[in-house]
């Protein structure tokens, strides 16, 4: 039931505006705050109504929640063909034909939302839980967000090449962040990225990163003024926090 509630959480973060064609003028999102226009009138994929939007986004949050953790082909694979049975017996082979290509949903395809009388930023990182039109777009996103972070950071630099399963793998970290205490387990041998990756979906998120400095004498009450700091980021900044640790920290 704990991993079935992940799924419906995913599918409440979602914005209201993909459901319906023309949003009113001035509407609110869930948030309450301003619906900006949508990326696209397109629903991404070869889906064309708002119902097959919302079986894709179920699918897509199953795949998430309980596929994610698969670790083979073949039981990904099975878990694929039984999503796909249920929605075609559940709904027809109109609405199995019109999701058979999947949904990519993220909260990072729209741009910061500015006043208009002042020209301030209001929200450097609007949330928008969304499906993209395709990969490919997604990847000039996610490489103009890149360049951002280069162009802000002044020691590291990301020189990430977002081919499609290290972009899947960013989404797949972006929408932890995304969520309340959001956390997750990368494995992978070194220098495959998930270090780089995570920074770069901490950056899209507007999370702070931090990462522990391990020397000869860091000990128990270095480790604990690392996390003190970290709480008066989260607790009194109310900034995101992205703790980064590996194996041998």
């Amino acid at each position: 039931m704990r991993e079935l509630s992940k799924v419906f959480q995913g599918v409440v973060l979602a914005e209201r505006d993909r459901f319906r064609k023309d949003p009113a003028p001035g509407a609110k999102t869930s948030g309450g705050k301003p619906t900006p226009p949508p990326v696209s009138s397109a629903y991404g994929g070869l889906v064309e109504t708002p119902e097959a939007y919302l079986v894709a986004l179920w699918r897509h949050e199953c795949e998430r929640v309980f596929c994610d953790k698969l670790t083979t082909h073949g039981d990904k694979d099975w878990a694929d063909d039984l999503i796909t049975k249920l929605i075609k017996d559940t709904y027809g082979p109109g609405m199995a034909k019109q999701v058979s290509e999947r949904l990519y949903f993220v909260d990072f395809l729209r741009e910061p939302i500015f006043d208009d009388e002042t020209g301030e930023v209001i929200e450097a990182h609007p949330s928008f839980y969304e499906s993209t039109e395709s990969l490919a777009s997604l990847t000039k996103v996610a490489m103009a967000r890149q360049v951002a972070f280069n162009e802000a950071s002044k020691s590291l630099k990301l020189e990430l090449v977002l081919f499609e399963d290290a972009l899947k793998h960013m989404m797949r970290i972006s929408r932890q962040l995304s969520m309340d205490r959001g956390s997750a387990l990368l494995i992978g041998v070194g220098g495959s990225g998930k270090q780089s990756l995570t920074r770069l979906a901490a950056y899209i998120a507007g999370a702070f990163p931090f990462q522990i400095q391990v020397t000869k004498t860091y000990n128990q009450v270095n480790l604990f003024e690392d996390l003190k700091s970290l709480y008066k980021i989260a607790g009194l900044k109310g900034q995101k926090v992205c703790f980064i640790f590996t194996d041998a920290e």
